[in-house]
């Protein structure tokens, strides 16, 4: 049986009072900027969850399971009913309703004397509170990134927050849950310190710097004669295939081309599926950091962000032009294509962290 850890313990001995009116505030706090997102800004790119939209749910998704855990669920346990999309549509109204249930559970009797059996172990309930105090006020400020509002958070619960919080920096650190902390200048305000000490930027993200086209793939009509075209003809090698797909390169790359044969719904036309370019894709760097700072430009610019996707041969980030092409931004990785072409059989996508 997990027990509770030692820093837990620590920061948890007596419940200090006035914890369930700290859960309300940051949950007001972070209601002002989810009501504030436009129509069109939930597929914007976000700091944490991907999305707007999937960080919403994230946060929709930890109150819920507080309610559960303070009254008695074992967060190891699946909840069907905890998966999957939870905002429905009216997102707004979602978030109310999970925050009123996790302050109902904290304000119970006793509630903050509990002990909360989380997927991660044994906690005081106190303790969980006091995380998801941080997780939704910090996050309030990741939405305001990602939509174009005003950051500026509640300068009381800033101190709050950054107080609890700096004594269990090492821990923080250690979780793998949040990003290195960045320099901050030495004038740097509370709430500057405090988004630095769970890994948020105190600066813009540098412009994304393109250093090159990568690849363009292609619906078309009849792959084999596209191979023809593009191999026999034009003299392109062919550096890996999949099941309707043929990767075709001048040497300088994996692949200049793809060259991809649909299903019998693809018809010549503007909308995609269709014949012609499916998608263009731009190399923005060498390392995965240079594939972060374009991630947190996408997010600073308020981007709608398509997918985030590890391709084994690059990890890429997937927008979209002005006019609705597929726009890839990547970064190749080491994988050794050159020497094994069967790479490509391998090159499935998967989700990417980053």
């Amino acid at each position: 049986m997990t027990t509770v850890t030692t820093q837990a313990r620590a920061a948890t001995e007596a419940a200090e009072p006035g914890v369930a009116d700290l859960h309300r505030r940051a949950c007001e706090s972070t209601r002002k900027f989810i009501a504030g997102i436009q129509p069109g800004q939930w597929r914007n790119a976000c700091t944490s969850e991907g999305t707007v939209s999937g960080l919403v749910n994230h946060l929709v998704n930890g109150q819920l399971w507080t309610a559960e855990l303070l009254h008695g669920k074992d967060g190891a346990d699946p909840n069907p009913d905890l998966e999957g999309d939870l905002l429905g549509r009216d997102p707004l109204a979602a978030y109310d309703a999970a925050c009123a249930a996790a302050q109902v559970a904290l304000e119970e009797p006793g509630a903050l004397e509990r002990v909360c059996r989380t997927g991660h172990g044994d906690m005081p309930a106190a303790f969980h509170a006091r995380i998801r105090i941080m997780d939704v006020f910090v996050h309030g400020w990741d939405l305001a990134q990602a939509t174009g509002q005003d950051p500026t958070l509640d300068s009381e619960l800033v101190e709050v927050v950054y107080r609890d919080w700096k004594p269990q920096e090492a821990m923080l650190r250690g979780s793998g849950m949040f990003g290195p902390a960045p320099d901050v200048p030495a004038d740097a305000n509370t709430q500057t310190r405090m988004l630095a000490l769970f890994g948020r930027p105190a600066a813009p993200a540098a412009p994304i710097r393109v250093r090159e086209l990568g690849h363009a793939g292609m619906y078309v009509k009849d792959l084999e004669a596209s191979v023809r075209f593009y191999h026999d003809f034009l003299g392109f090698e062919i550096s890996g295939r999949l099941p309707g797909t043929v990767f075709v390169t001048s040497g300088r790359t994996h692949h200049e081309f793809a060259l991809i044969e649909p299903g019998p719904e693809c018809v010549p036309g503007p909308k995609q599926p269709a014949f012609g370019v499916n998608h263009i894709a731009v190399r923005v760097g060498e390392s995965i950091d240079d594939l972060r700072n374009a991630h947190r430009r996408l997010v600073e610019t308020g981007t709608p962000i398509l997918g985030i996707i590890d391709f084994v041969i690059q990890n890429s980030i997937l927008i979209e032009d002005p006019d609705g092409t597929m726009v890839e931004l990547y970064i190749d990785t080491d994988v050794p294509w050159r020497t094994d072409p069967k790479i490509f059989e391998r090159a499935l996508p998967k989700a990417l962290q980053l």
